[in-house]
């Protein structure tokens, strides 16, 4: 059995060596593969290091240009599927990760195995929001980002908000095998294995918070309250707003990558028909795209959010 833990860096120095203490204290019958993405700080040596020193750690080269987290992900992806990795887990570099993170969720997902033999498998969780020296922000990113995971027809709310955070994700072959590779339209790697894993499986989730997810100035992708980001005297709300339309054409592009994935390896799905509804919307004239959406209950979560959302289905352009 191969069981990996994928950790995509860049320029990480400062906060990398407290994440690799951290998965590596806990990484019994696990390997750590790491693909750096062009660092120039002194990332790459620190991995270097510790590949070098017998700790179960490969350091990834492929020799690609920087590809941005997305794509490096995918790569990390696309290797462990090489090598045969039964099961995977993903991780950022500036995190840290709870004593018990990987013990609790292998012990849930062979559970979920034994329940639903052969089927693709996705485990997220919680996490605790941190600042740079680890002091805690909120104890739930969860109700800090005021989204919770949806266990009754995930895909109403996936289609058009991510509510998993890829550095909590654990997954198996089977799902592996379904959402790789992972295609261009994809908005973000876990974005994607959620929807995958909602369409084709299982999608889980371990109330608990299992990894400290720092934040810090360079933060790629970090924890935002809704609230504080539309506040036009603290934020640039105008942006945020700006940013709302062309993630609404993404995840549109994104839902009909999944709709030709679904056909080409599951065209009896019976979610199939609920994605391609979606990833036709802006066909629709304005007022019937709300009532498709109010018909195939798909919402974004809280009210502030989906009253976002409508405006906008509203006001972008067909085609």
């Amino acid at each position: 059995m191969r069981k990996l833990v994928l950790l995509a860096t860049y320029n990480g120095a400062a906060f990398l060596p407290a994440q690799l203490e951290s998965i590596l204290s806990q990484t019994h019958g696990w390997k750590l593969l790491v693909r750096d993405d062009g660092s120039s700080d002194g990332t790459k040596k620190i991995v270097s290091n510790r590949a070098a020193d017998g700790t179960p750690v490969i350091l990834m080269d492929d020799g690609q240009p920087r590809l941005g987290a997305r794509s490096n992900f995918a790569r990390l992806l696309e290797k462990a599927r090489e090598m045969g990795a039964d099961y995977c887990t993903l991780s950022d570099q500036d995190d840290v990760w709870l004593p018990s993170k990987l013990d609790e969720q292998f012990k849930q997902m062979k559970s979920l195995e034994r329940k639903f033999p052969h089927c693709p498998i996705l485990i997220h969780s919680d996490l605790e929001v941190v600042n740079q020296n680890l002091k805690i922000i909120h104890p739930s990113f969860m109700q800090y980002q005021k989204i919770h995971h949806e266990s009754s027809n995930p895909l109403r709310v996936l289609l058009c908000q991510n509510f998993v955070t890829g550095s909590t994700v654990m997954m198996n072959r089977s799902l592996l095998q379904l959402a790789l590779p992972v295609p261009k339209e994809a908005l973000m790697h876990d974005w994607w294995l959620a929807l995958c894993a909602a369409a084709f499986g299982r999608l889980e989730y371990y109330g608990m918070p299992l990894v400290k997810y720092r934040q810090h100035g360079n933060n790629e992708i970090g924890a935002r309250n809704i609230l504080q980001l539309l506040n036009p005297l603290k934020n640039n709300w105008h942006h945020h707003w700006s940013n709302g339309f062309d993630n609404l054409t993404r995840s549109i592009l994104q839902a009909k990558a999944l709709a030709e994935r679904i056909r080409e390896r599951d065209p009896e799905n019976p979610h199939l028909l609920l994605v391609e509804e979606y990833a036709s919307l802006m066909k629709l004239f304005p007022m019937n795209r709300i009532r498709k959406m109010h018909e195939l209950e798909i919402h974004m979560q809280s009210f502030l959010r989906h009253m976002l959302m409508i405006s906008r289905v509203l006001f972008s352009r067909g085609g």
